[in-house]
């Protein structure tokens, strides 16, 4: 099993990949398993992976409150087909259904995807 460190590892390097001209500041933090991203626009990006196949990708847009999105399996409280993996889109209080399934390599060109042509929004 790949550890949590390895993925954050992966995702950072992808992101940097695919976003290269668009990233202002990029933070890796191990000591907490966190990636954060800030892009020239604005959007700040966190990517989180835990050592228990867990993982967040969450799309602040603004320092207005609940003005995010986020991917994630944290919690399966969420009756969606791809549960325990949910999306909490904008601006709405319950989760949909998510692409995602913890794999940087999958998911890293889809949260751009996602990102770039707005449809998180």
């Amino acid at each position: 099993m790949i550890s949590h460190i390895s993925n954050l590892r992966k995702a950072r390097s992808l992101l940097i990949d695919l976003l290269s001209n668009d990233i202002k500041k990029d933070e890796l933090d191990e000591n907490i398993s966190q990636l954060k991203l800030i892009l020239n626009s604005g959007i700040i990006i966190y990517v989180r992976y835990n050592e228990f196949g867990e993982y967040g990708y969450q799309i602040i847009y603004s320092p207005q409150k609940n003005d995010f999105s986020r991917f994630d399996n944290f919690d399966d409280k969420w009756e969606v087909a791809t549960k325990p993996h949910h999306f909490h889109r904008k601006g709405n209080k319950y989760a949909i259904a998510s692409p995602m399934l913890g794999n940087p390599t999958h998911d890293m060109p889809i949260l751009i995807k996602y990102i770039n042509e707005g449809k998180i929004k």
